[in-house]
């Protein structure tokens, strides 16, 4: 990619707080809010939103908010509209999925979580495997590389397996693991696979198809959003589990009000991401993958100086891979 594809300068720009001389370096638990964002919040707010479901003016304009979100996140994620569930944290969203995911579920089941996975997912599933008395089993991560390694779940995954959880983008370690091969290995079990992209947005493009995922889950924290969450299933998965029945999986999902006053944060974070890099024009999921891939060009250079400095230094020690 052309390196002239991310203006640092004019991204920089977009940063109310940036100037202010101070480095934020707990990015990847709350980046901070490009000015789009916090001018989406304030406008909604002096709309004075209510929530969808009615004919006034102002449910119509909620309705209409939930909808470009929902179109957002899809064209984020590579997937579609129709399977994608809002709320107002990602570990709610997950404990509500891993509740309706589980009415099946029976004495001797198993789920395979992963020592990266954050503590807010953990939480949740830990929760829904006490009260179905399903068995847990752990993916460990090596401690020198910080890696996730994919033939473990060989052993890990059998025909008792329901849920599969990765962790695409640990936020402290940033550990990438290899989602396809353990995707493959669930699905030929009959088991699920529920992603959770953590810092991974900014970073890699993300496709839910060529990830083999059925569910991917995020905070808009992490890409500069307010603090709210969705998640995307691949078509079909929320009839699924719910055997087509009424209410509709979503709605079951997305219990309580919304928080329409921040889904339009949600979408213009999207939009930033998008329009990060070039080209300037044309669908937004195709400039969302430009810029992402920009940014990952720009940062991975920045972060193999700093690697190569740390390593240099005979005080520190690295723990994971060399980006030489």
């Amino acid at each position: 990619m052309p390196p002239n594809t991310f203006d640092v300068a004019r991204a920089r720009g977009l940063y109310p707080t940036v100037g202010a001389g101070m480095a934020h370096l707990e990015g990847p638990l709350s980046a901070v809010q490009p000015e789009s964002v916090v001018r989406a919040i304030i406008a909604t707010l002096r709309s004075a939103p209510s929530q969808p479901g009615s004919r006034s003016a102002r449910s119509q304009r909620a309705m209409r908010s939930v909808q470009q979100a929902r179109q957002a996140v899809a064209d984020l994620l590579g997937a579609t509209p129709e399977s994608v569930v809002l709320g107002a944290s990602q570990a709610d969203l997950t404990l509500r999925f891993a509740a309706v995911a589980s009415l099946d579920w029976q004495l001797g089941d198993e789920i395979v979580l992963s020592r990266l996975d954050t503590d807010l997912q953990l939480r949740s599933w830990l929760s829904v495997a006490r009260a179905k008395a399903v068995v847990v089993r752990w993916a460990e991560a090596d401690l020198e590389t910080g890696e996730l390694p994919a033939w473990q779940y060989e052993q890990l995954i059998g025909r008792h397996t329901r849920i599969v959880t990765v962790p695409l983008g640990n936020p402290t370690t940033g550990t990438v693991p290899d989602v396809p091969t353990i995707a493959e290995l669930a699905h030929d079990h009959g088991a699920l696979i529920v992603v959770d992209a953590g810092s991974a947005l900014t970073h890699l493009p993300i496709s839910l198809e060529a990830l083999g995922a059925d569910l991917v889950t995020f905070t808009a924290s992490t890409i500069g959003g307010p603090t709210t969450a969705a998640m995307a299933a691949r078509p079909g998965l929320l009839l699924e589990i719910t055997g087509g029945t009424n209410p509709p999986a979503r709605e079951r999902l997305e219990v309580g009000p919304l928080p329409v006053e921040l889904l339009d944060g949600l979408t213009a974070a999207i939009d930033h991401l998008a329009g990060l890099g070039e080209p300037p024009e044309g669908p937004r999921r195709a400039r969302i993958l430009a810029s992402v891939n920009a940014v990952r060009e720009y940062t991975a250079d920045l972060y193999a100086r700093l690697d190569r400095g740390l390593r240099a230094l005979p005080t520190v020690t690295v723990l994971g891979t060399s980006h030489e």
